[in-house]
């Protein structure tokens, strides 16, 4: 029995119905793979390749049989099996297994390549018994392909595909006629078979001109010409017409055998081309704005897009972080004139040293009490410019954002005669001496000495001790108008019933006591205005 073995993945014939043209060495504006699904152009895989076998006629050992006079004078190697037939017909490699051996015929593939038949034409009759197999780890394993054998039920125990269409075995190719080149052919088509029959089988001396092994390198539709294993070694001088194995991809995929999406094209998922209806379906580039060499595809983003796009791009550069770098690296923001895909797009914010500057607009997360886009000054209320913020201002919401003095603002309202003193219309008009300020935290309280009342309202009000609640403490963190300790005021305001509080608000009369003050209030008492 011979036993014909690959050691490599065969794949089914599936792109079968691509043409080959010739080989150039890179992708032409006329390649066939623009736009379309494309394949290298079909060959004998074993051509250039070195086929093994058990044994072999007219070598140094001393199994040639004698019952083969030409084996004498001539040496029939394995090799002479996949050279071209058209330029040698009538060379071919002689078995030297006695009756009752096993022969095998291997060929390593070294990679994987789209196998879509086998043809093995003989020189001696047809073996009575073959069997096809293939190993997909190097030899460890092998799975069988098909059975040949003239009595499959006897041999195998195995009904015959003759009449069992689908069967493992069959009997088309292992009748003894014709004596001489009598074909063996079997095409790939399915994967999947049981185990044979392990029996040993008789055989006869054999001999084969011819072992055509037609098939392409593996690019799932993505190329249109292969490169040797080795990179070093020149196609052109690659040995005969040997099939290459490595594939020069197209429709932006990558590997040996295209078989994965090129580093910066994953926003979808990798799929062959199709070879019947003629789709490419290319890697789809990922949007990194020009700021990643690389990007993934993300199972768990293509569901959430609702599959319109799954890259993740990877190692963001110039500053940039996001799915499509498409953020600018806390501390940094964007530069209001320059593109997203700028390497100089995101651009250091020159703050007060904080982390975290808005993306776009980049107003910096300031510290307390600091203000400005770019955190440069402190906030009105604040002083003191540092590394630690501001500090709040201590007396009053308006203080030297330098030095944190004190200082409040007020416009004095000013009489200029006797009828504008008629003119007044608060509750109260009193005349009193500033003893003290007071900060209650929520309000300020200021304890005056009435001298003279010449007006009151609902309250009682008399000469003595009072309170004034100046309002604009809480809204200005001063009293306003000013009344400092030590002065003498005549004072008009409004009253709070309810809290029973005598009010100083910013349309009081606060005026300093003088004696030209003194003398028209006189003039207005007189005249029933007070």
């Amino acid at each position: 029995m011979v036993i014909l073995k690959c050691a490599v993945i065969l794949f089914p014939a599936f792109l079968q119905g691509f043409t080959g043209k010739s080989v150039c060495l890179s992708v032409c504006l006329s390649s066939r793979c623009v736009g379309r699904a494309c394949s290298p152009p079909m060959g004998n895989l074993a051509s250039g390749r070195t086929l093994f076998t058990l044994t072999s006629c007219c070598t140094n050992s001393s199994s040639c049989l004698p019952t083969q006079p030409r084996c004498l004078a001539e040496l029939h190697p394995p090799a002479l099996m996949a050279d071209d037939p058209f330029i040698h017909p009538d060379t071919w490699w002689g078995s030297a297994a006695a009756t009752g051996e096993q022969e095998e015929i291997r060929l390593d593939l070294e990679t994987r390549f789209c196998m879509s038949h086998v043809v093995m034409l003989f020189r001696s009759p047809r073996p009575a018994a073959m069997r096809l197999e293939r190993s997909q780890d190097f030899g460890q394993t092998w799975e069988t392909l098909k059975l040949f054998a003239r009595n499959c039920t006897e041999m195998f125990g195995l009904p015959d595909d003759v009449s069992q269409p689908g069967s493992l075995c069959t009997s088309r190719y292992s009748n003894a006629v014709p004596c001489s080149r009598g074909e063996v052919r079997k095409e790939i088509r399915s994967l999947t078979a049981p185990t044979p029959s392990s029996d040993p089988l008789d055989s006869t001396s054999f001999a084969v001109y011819s072992l055509l092994a037609k098939g392409t390198c593996l690019c799932h539709g993505h190329a249109e010409h292969c490169l040797p294993e080795n990179e070093g070694q020149d196609m052109n001088h690659s040995s005969g017409a040997q099939v290459s194995g490595k594939c020069v991809c197209t429709h932006h995929t990558a590997g040996e055998h295209c078989e994965r999406c090129a580093p910066l094209y994953n926003d979808q998922p990798w799929r062959a081309a199709n070879g019947s209806s003629g789709e490419s379906n290319p890697c789809q580039k990922c949007e990194c704005h020009g700021h990643a060499e690389s990007c993934h595809f993300s199972q768990r983003v293509w569901l959430s897009t609702g599959g319109s796009s799954g890259g993740v791009c990877d190692t963001c550069q110039h500053n940039t972080v996001g799915r499509r770098c498409q953020r600018c690296h806390p501390g940094y923001h964007r530069h209001p004139a320059r593109p997203l895909n700028s390497p100089h797009a995101c651009i250091l914010h020159s703050g007060d040293g904080t982390p975290w500057c808005h993306p776009r607009s980049g107003q910096c997360h300031c510290k307390p009490g600091v203000g400005g886009t770019t955190c440069s000054h402190c906030l009105a209320g604040y002083w003191g410019f540092g590394e630690e913020g501001c500090k709040s201002c201590v007396c009053s919401l308006t203080c030297d954002p330098i030095t944190g003095h004190w200082k409040c603002s007020c416009k004095e309202k000013k009489l200029k005669s006797v009828s504008d003193l008629c003119k007044i219309k608060q509750a109260y008009v009193i005349k009193a001496s500033v003893l003290s300020a007071h900060d209650k935290g929520t309000h300020a309280v200021v304890l005056v000495k009435v001298r003279k009342v010449f007006r009151s309202g609902k309250l009682p009000l008399s000469q003595g001790t009072h309170s004034l609640y100046p309002l604009s403490w809480t809204s200005r963190g001063c009293t306003c108008p000013i009344l400092n300790p030590g002065g003498n005021y005549l004072l008009a305001g409004p009253e709070d019933v309810d809290a029973g509080r005598l009010l100083v608000t910013m349309q009081s009369l606060v005026v300093l006591w003088t004696p030209i003050l003194g003398f028209q209030v006189t003039e207005a008492l007189h005249q029933g205005c007070l």
